[in-house]
Order: structure tokens, then sequence, then C-alpha cells
């Protein structure tokens, strides 16, 4: 199973509790500054050199060999390749909307007003806020996370990321469920609202807290975490039922076949005592 590296740097899986001071703030993924290192001897410095220098080199090879293939490798003909550049042309100018499917992940392709009018049902009743009422989220969420780096402790810079202003309005968008009937073809099946919240204000605090549940779940044994797991505790649970109808039908032929066997044997046995009594009453 897939172990998130705060399981180990926030939890302590053998006391079982959390310390902030494991956290490097270079670990987040929200990290606002990286600090270049000090400048080392000139003995090192000539290596990172010259290890620079080799890499720009593979890495400058290795586009030109791509750059060659690149019609190999697409495996696509000249008219996919050019409905494909028309396509991305037509995206650019604004005529189509190219997005993946819920489910199947495919590509989906939908005129602007087709698209605007499939999102209706998930913006009709929304209610308008206002740049002031977001920013005062953003204090209140702000004022909880300083109140939990108080609690635990992190070390500065650790707990200066989890403090955000100014955050970008998280974009909300629509995916169509492929796998849904429909009767319109032109309409197309329903979409499923979808919101980029790894922008959002909220998305610090989000992550702090799924950073304290994680380990509880990881420790419960229950708990399928994703779909690739699920599917394979199902497939485990068919495993064992399979052996065990295979048990049960091989018990279920071993009993018909010894059945006659045992009748057989308790029908001898029988007449052997029936033998064995005449022959006694004839000896007398």
């Amino acid at each position: 199973m897939y172990t998130h590296p705060f399981d180990t740097q926030f939890f302590n899986v053998c006391d079982k509790t959390y310390c902030m001071n494991r956290i490097y703030p270079t670990t987040l993924p929200f990290n606002k500054r990286v600090y270049i290192p000090r400048r080392t001897n000139d003995h090192m410095e000539a290596q990172f050199t010259i290890a620079r220098t080799k890499l720009r080199q593979i890495l400058g090879l290795y586009i030109k060999r791509q750059r060659q293939n690149k019609t190999d490798a697409q495996q696509l003909g000249i008219k996919p390749a050019c409905g494909l550049q028309k396509l991305i042309q037509r995206t650019r100018n604004g005529e189509v909307i190219c997005l993946p499917t819920d489910k199947s992940g495919r590509m989906s392709i939908d005129s602007l007003p087709n698209y605007i009018q499939a999102m209706q049902p998930h913006i009709a009743n929304t209610k308008v806020t206002t740049v002031q009422a977001h920013e005062e989220r953003e204090k209140v969420l702000n004022a909880h996370m300083m109140m939990w780096t108080i609690v635990l402790g992190p070390q500065k810079r650790t707990a200066k990321n989890f403090q955000a202003w100014n955050n970008d309005i998280p974009a909300l968008y629509g995916l169509r469920k492929d796998h849904k009937g429909f009767t319109d073809p032109i309409a197309g099946p329903p979409t499923r609202p979808v919101c980029g919240a790894n922008i959002a204000s909220n998305y610090r605090i989000s992550y702090f807290l799924s950073m304290i549940i994680r380990p509880i779940i990881r420790m419960s044994p229950d708990v399928c975490d994703s779909t690739e797991d699920l599917l394979s505790r199902i497939s485990d649970c068919n495993k064992t039922c399979d052996l065990t109808g295979c048990i049960l039908s091989t018990n279920v032929l071993i009993i018909n076949v010894t059945r006659p066997i045992q009748k057989r044997w308790y029908n001898d046995c029988i007449e052997l005592v029936n033998h064995c009594i005449v022959k006694s009453n004839k000896l007398k």
C-alpha cells in the first residue's frame, strides 16, 4: 500500500504522536521560498559544472532524437495530424472546448454555447460573493492555521508556509459523464462539476487536516483509500469464495461417490452377520 511521506514525518507510528518539528518547509507542495545553498570549495564547484555540462549534452541529444522521431512516435497519419492541429487552433480561438470525460478519461469536444448550457444546473442557484467576503474567509482560515501551529510548534518557516493571502479564486469546470445514458445527441450527457481547489484559500488548512487524518486511516485494516485497493480486495474475496466453493463442491462429490460404497459395505456386513448366525445355529 502507498505510504505518504507525511505518515512518517508528521506522525510517529511507534508512540502514536504528532510532531510538526519533523516537517521541513521544502517538503510542502506550497512552499514559498527555496534558498540557494552556500558556495562550496573550488574543487566541488568544478565537479558540479562538469556534471551540469554533461547533463545538458545528454538532454540536448535526447531532445534532438525525439524531434526526429516525432511523427513515428505519434503514429498519426497526415489527415489525423492536420485535424489535431485544426482542433488545437479552434480551441485557442474559443470556438470549442476540449476536456476529458468524467470516468473514462476520453476526450470530449463541446461548442461554447453547448458547454455553457450543460453547466447551467450547477451554477443556477449559486450565491454571488464579493472580494471583501473572500478576504474575510482568508483571515479566518489563516487564524485557524496560526493557532494550530502555536499548539503543535513547527519550525518558523514551516508555520509561515501555512499562511497565505491574495489567493486566486478556484475555477469551476464540468466533465461529461459519458457513462450515463442520454437521449439528446446534441446536448450530450450531463456534466460533473469540478473545482480546482489546489489554488483556493482553504488549500493549506485542508492539506494540514489531511495530514492528521491520513495516518489514522492507514492504521485501519478495513479502509480502502483508492479504487485500485478496492478492486484488489474484491479480487481477493472472489478468489477466496471460488476456493471455498471448490472445496464445498469437492465435498459434495466425495459424498456422492462414497454413499453407494457405504451402503454396499453396510449390506455386506449385514449378510456376513446373518451368515454367521445361521452357521452357529447349525452347529448347535
